[in-house]
């Protein structure tokens, strides 16, 4: 009879197969562990507070704008990177407004605005710090915070204009 030879244990395919992924999760792992814990969530960009296990929205500002008849036109040229505003009120505006254009949901892409009243009747501008690609959601505030409107707007930018507000 012929003997087969035998090769050596590091040489049998079988094995290799079985070990190959076991390897790799043994390489892999550490990487995926270091950047769940280096990397963070953005930040959510609302009035959310958490009661027990059940999440609640503060609708407060929101509402003191309407009580404040606070309502008006956003213009935005992502050609030339201008922002208008033009807002009405039962009361006087303040000087300086607070814009903040929130990407849905990449934090690095929000643009945070600040409006100069140019007329001081209501007239506001400013400009864009980068392009605005895809949908936003505009916060307006004053720097004081003491209300809010709030609008979500879709593309296309280009000399567009948005309601913003209430008019009733």
């Amino acid at each position: 009879m012929s003997e087969q030879s035998q090769s050596p244990w590091y040489k049998q395919t079988w094995l290799w197969f079985v070990l190959a992924p076991l390897i790799a999760v043994m390489i892999y792992a550490p990487v995926f562990i270091y950047l769940a814990i280096s990397t963070s969530d953005g930040v959510v960009k609302d009035d959310y507070y958490k009661v027990a296990r059940g999440l609640n929205i503060d609708h407060s500002r929101e509402e003191m704008a309407a009580r404040l008849g606070i309502h008006g036109q956003l213009m935005i040229d992502s050609l030339t990177g201008d922002i208008r505003l033009q807002l009405q009120s039962k009361e006087s505006l303040p000087q300086d407004l607070q814009l903040s254009l929130i990407h849905p949901s990449h934090q690095k892409y929000d643009q945070i605005l600040h409006l100069r009243s140019v007329d001081g009747r209501g007239l506001y501008g400013s400009n864009l710090q980068a392009e605005l690609v895809g949908k936003r959601y505009v916060i307006l505030e004053p720097l004081n915070k003491e209300w809010q409107l709030r609008v979500e707007i879709d593309p296309p930018y280009e000399q567009n204009s948005f309601d913003i507000g209430n008019a009733s």
